[in-house]
This record gives C-alpha cells, structure tokens and sequence, in this order.
C-alpha cells in the first residue's frame, strides 16, 4: 500500500510541476522562438535591402552613367556644338537647314537647369522630317520638341517651323 502511495504522490507532484512550472517555461521559449525567427527576417530584409542600395550606389558613381548624363544634359549651353548637332541631323535627314534661332532662359523658380530654345526653318520632305524626329529621340543630348508648324510653298516640298527645347545646368 505504502508504494501505491508512493507512486499516487509522485504522478500528481509531477503533474502539479508539469503544470506549474515547465508548461509556463515551455510557453516562454515558444514565444522567445518565434520572436527570435521574426527578428531574423527582418535581419534577412534588411540586408537585401542595404546591398540593393549599394548596387544603386555603385550603378550611379559609375562612369558610363554620369557620361550619359553628362552628354543628356551638358554644363554649360554649348550653342555652337547645338546648332552643329541640329544642322547635321537635319542634313542627314535630307532636309535643309533655312534658318535656325536660339535663346536661353531659367527653367523654374531659383533652379540651376536652363532651357535653350531653338526655332528651326527646315525645307524638304516629310519623309525626312520623320528622319529629322526620328534622330532627335535617340540624340545623346535631351531635345524635346515643343511644337510643329509647316507650310508647302508653290515649289515642290515642305516648309518645317520646329521649336525644341534642350536643358543644360
């Protein structure tokens, strides 16, 4: 009787330790472990975002891309190097340069960027005026074109009055 006793007094001291004190221990290592892996991702996220950031960083103080940026929109106006540029597109078109006209003025408010406004006369077809477009978009410098007006005189071919707009600090 005695280990009958024994052995009722050890299953119920184990359960009252069981539930006392090693479930409310298990409980606080599942909670610390949990945290733990969500402490964890975050390091993984964190860490694929820094190197992205690096990988930025590196693409931006590289050379090839200030260049292009550079050649996108130079220092200073360069108005002979624009006009050489326009004349050249515009005879590689198979258009012929009439007249051209440039002015230079503040893009906004207290901003470093100046515009440069050039008007251009241009005579020929409009197969070479889609040339003429086409060769401005792929330009290294940013020209946008602001406006197209054209007329047809009473000779054969078109007159083109482009304004473009190009941007250099």
């Amino acid at each position: 009787m005695n280990r009958f006793f024994l052995s009722i007094v050890l299953v119920g001291s184990s359960l009252i330790f069981g539930v006392f004190v090693a479930l409310p221990r298990f409980q606080e290592f599942s909670a610390v472990s949990k945290e733990l892996s969500v402490k964890q991702a975050e390091l993984e996220s964190e860490d694929r975002y820094f190197a992205h950031l690096k990988q930025v960083q590196d693409r931006i103080n590289a050379e090839e891309l200030v260049a292009k940026i550079d050649a996108a929109i130079p220092n200073d106006p360069q108005l002979p190097a624009l006009h050489d540029f326009l004349q050249s597109t515009a005879a590689g078109s198979g258009l012929s340069l009439r007249s051209i006209a440039a002015s230079q003025s503040a893009s906004g408010q207290g901003a470093r960027l100046q515009r440069v406004t050039t008007s251009l006369q241009l005579g020929g077809s409009y197969e070479g005026l889609k040339v003429f477009l086409s060769s401005l978009l792929r330009a290294s410098r940013m020209t946008n074109v602001e406006s197209i007006n054209f007329s047809s005189p009473q000779g054969a071919g078109f007159v083109f009055n482009i304004r473009t707009v190009s941007y250099s600090y």
